[in-house]
């Protein structure tokens, strides 16, 4: 019999990783790093988990360490060569799960440019792919401890919300859906208050879920 699950592609930044499903020049997970990370495979992903949970295929995954949304950074995932490498061998993906701007916040960038360039990205998704649905996430750090990380964490942290609300109208003008995780004012279990490790994926992967209506 045919498969009849959904095709469903990643876009994202160094979270959404793994070696051998992303591009290999941007790879923060991996079997190598699993010891340490506690993502040993990709079904200990976010992404993967909420495929799972979706009854769906991975079709691509366009995710960069270091990578942001906006054209004012590296690799701006509003980019229409980013956009195309959703679709493989001749598919175009079904629905599109988007976990971008971290690194925008992190670099400090404007929140009204973030604004139209989150925007534009997903005018192009649209023009590429009419028919696909897509799911955009808001977003929220891990736990913050006593580490040489902390003080730059919590300026990310309170400097979420401009670029949180810039998610969601754009989002609710696309007529897309929100996986809005920061309404939850929960944090995910990480290394460094970033990126998630394993325990913090399942956690990452249960926010998507509960705030994500099926449909």
């Amino acid at each position: 019999m045919p498969d009849t699950k959904m095709y469903i592609s990643v876009l994202g930044d160094s979270i959404s990783t793994f070696d051998g499903y992303s591009p290999p020049g941007g790879v923060y997970y991996g079997p190598s790093f699993g010891s340490i990370t506690g993502v040993r495979s990709p079904e200990d992903t976010w992404w993967m988990k909420v495929i799972r949970a979706m009854d769906g295929n991975l079709l691509a995954n366009n995710s960069w360490s270091g990578s942001t949304a906006s054209s004012a950074g590296s690799l701006p995932a509003c980019s229409p060569s980013r956009i195309r490498r959703l679709s493989a061998n001749g598919i175009a993906p079904d629905h599109i799960l988007i976990l971008a701007g971290l690194n925008d916040v992190n670099m400090y960038v404007p929140p009204e440019t973030f604004a139209g360039d989150y925007r534009q990205m997903l005018q192009q998704i649209r023009e590429f792919y009419p028919r696909a649905g897509v799911t955009c996430a808001t977003l929220t750090t891990g736990y913050l401890s006593d580490t040489p990380f902390t003080h730059q964490l919590c300026h990310v942290r309170d400097r979420l919300e401009p670029y949180n609300q810039a998610i969601r109208t754009a989002v609710a003008e696309a007529g897309y859906q929100v996986a809005d995780i920061a309404r939850l004012d929960r944090r995910y279990a990480s290394m460094d208050g970033l990126h998630p490790n394993g325990e913090g994926m399942g956690q990452l992967a249960r926010f998507w879920m509960e705030t994500v209506t099926p449909r």
